[in-house]
């Protein structure tokens, strides 16, 4: 469900008081270790791994000249899991499950020395290494699920139906393959907290917040653009055994999460370049259904390429990649539900804020 501007204030006490929860290596920075925290951030993201960073203030000894909990609780490896929201434990929501990967440290002509901790969420050891590897008559969403269970993830795929009679990993980490894999199929690959998420986009889901410029939407930059827009993509290939060539195609009106309402950048471009919108491309495919399918998601690809922007509103923990907002008070144009493909949830000195970027296929 929708939660308005109103819904979001009575849930979080007015935005008072911006809270958070970071545990590392099992223990509370906070209220166990009692250290001083000035700043934490988390960026969630559809392109590659989750990171997140915090600043600590209050580690070094100035007697032993040693900075405390470097080698030990902010080790490389260990877990981190943090929360935000606002003022009490009932309104933080987990926002990053990950490991440390690399420590920064400071020493500043004034002021404490600091450290800033860093790293990636759970895929991070799947981007790791070079290897290949091959299965047989399977689908890649059943090599999705073998490769988030070897590396102790959730699978949470949806099936993509097409056999294929070889699917071949040449000297890729896993999740630059699963990536592949993802896109030629239309879809999305991210890890958040324990699970591994392999399916379409959610762009035509409800919008999980109503944002509106001067009322929880601080600011927001979008940009239309024709220039990838096609009106049809023809995708061929070779059918051994038949002899004959494999046709598959996507047309406008048929892109992902479309509003009906509203035009994509391909029934634009047709309007504009009538018969000379089209996308002709050969690929290995082994079935009218394979080749549909990857048509599909070349469609997707560029149709996700028509609307793009940027905002930042008050801190909402609800905003994270693979969720839809709702943005209002931008004219009947930009007035509309946008995608999410990127946030970052900052707390500091200045509050909580949240950056995001948008994607959308209609306008």
């Amino acid at each position: 469900m929708t939660k308005t501007f109103m819904q979001l204030e009575r849930a979080y006490q007015n935005f008072y008081a911006p809270a958070y929860r970071l545990i590392v290596n099992g223990r509370n920075v906070l209220t166990e270790l009692f250290l001083e925290v000035s700043s934490v951030q988390v960026d969630n993201t559809l392109k590659g791994a989750d990171r997140f960073s915090f600043t600590v203030n209050s580690t070094f000894n100035f007697q032993t000249r040693e900075f405390e909990h470097l080698t030990d609780l902010f080790a490389f490896g260990n877990a981190v899991e943090i929360s935000l929201g606002y003022q009490d434990a009932k309104s933080m929501k987990l926002m990053h499950r990950g490991k440390i990967t690399a420590v920064q440290t400071s020493f500043p002509a004034s002021g404490l020395p600091q450290i800033v901790v860093s790293g990636y969420d759970l895929s991070y050891c799947m981007t790791k290494g070079k290897a290949s590897d091959n299965w047989e008559n399977t689908k890649d969403s059943d090599v999705a699920e073998k490769l988030a269970r070897k590396h102790g993830l959730n699978p949470v795929v949806t099936d993509t139906r097409v056999e294929h009679p070889k699917i071949e990993k040449v000297m890729q980490s896993d999740f630059e393959f699963l990536e592949k894999l993802a896109e030629r199929n239309g879809y999305e690959i991210y890890v958040f907290d324990k699970d591994l998420f392999f399916r379409p986009p959610a762009n035509d889901k409800a919008a999980v917040v109503t944002l509106e410029w001067g009322k929880g939407l601080v600011s927001f930059t979008p940009e239309i653009n024709i220039s990838e827009q096609v009106s049809k993509v023809e995708v061929r290939g070779w059918d051994v055994n038949a002899k004959k060539e494999i046709v598959g195609t996507a047309e406008r009106g048929n892109e992902p999460g479309r509003d009906a309402n509203r035009r994509s950048g391909g029934e634009i471009v047709n309007s504009i370049c009538r018969d000379t919108g089209e996308l002709k491309v050969r690929v290995p495919v082994f079935s009218k259904q394979e080749a549909d399918r990857r048509a599909a998601a070349i469609l997707k690809k560029r149709s996700e390429l028509f609307v793009q922007g940027s905002g930042e509103s008050i801190g909402v923990p609800e905003i994270l990649a693979d969720t839809n907002v709702e943005l209002l008070g931008l004219g009947k144009l930009f007035s509309k539900t946008y995608y999410v493909e990127q946030s970052t949830h900052t707390i500091n000195t200045s509050g909580y804020h949240t950056t995001f970027k948008v994607k959308d296929t209609t306008i």
